[in-house]
């Protein structure tokens, strides 16, 4: 069951970063239906509802999954998404923070916590957070561009082009 689990999530994340929601959804449902105390399908299915901007079932989902797993943070830091769109800032608020409590320095959260401060007049603040963000989110892009084969073959690959584009430049200007 574990492997069937992990491919039906794989799947159900693939059609949700193509934007596919009505596959995305069957595969998240038959996932669900297979283990309905997997938390991070609930979460997911709340992410789909969010993006079709169905706002009751997308926070019915997520807290379904911290009803399952209550120490996930990106439910929290989603649940917070959820009330910034309804205007709700403090609930916004402490749901961004208890996010970065359980994963201090998530770069998802730091963002969306300084995307509310600067909606709520706060602009320093705000831009801290935001520059925060960024920072850890480019963090973490190198550390998986580390430890990533398929990332380590691009990058093998860029720099291999960016040498061929100096040979055939430095070759046409000594000619």
């Amino acid at each position: 069951m574990p492997s069937d689990r992990q491919e039906l999530y794989d799947q159900a994340l693939f059609f949700l970063e193509k934007w596919d929601l009505d596959k995305a959804e069957e595969t998240l449902r038959k996932l669900i239906e297979l283990e309905p105390e997997f938390a991070p399908a609930w979460n997911k299915l709340g992410v789909l509802f969010a993006r079709r901007k169905d706002l009751r079932q997308a926070e019915e989902c997520f807290e379904e999954a911290l009803r399952l797993d209550p120490r996930m943070a990106e439910p929290h830091s989603n649940l917070g998404n959820i009330y910034l769109e309804r205007g709700w800032f403090d609930r916004a608020k402490s749901s961004y923070e208890q996010a970065l409590v359980l994963d201090p320095g998530n770069p998802t959260a730091t963002h969306n916590l300084g995307v509310l401060y600067r909606k709520t007049g706060d602009i320093g603040k705000g831009v801290s957070l935001l520059k925060q963000a960024n920072r850890a989110d480019r963090a973490k892009f190198r550390r998986e561009a580390r430890t990533s084969p398929e990332a380590k073959r691009i990058l093998r690959v860029g720099w291999a082009i960016i040498g061929l584009i100096a040979i055939i430049l430095f070759w046409i200007f000594n000619r």
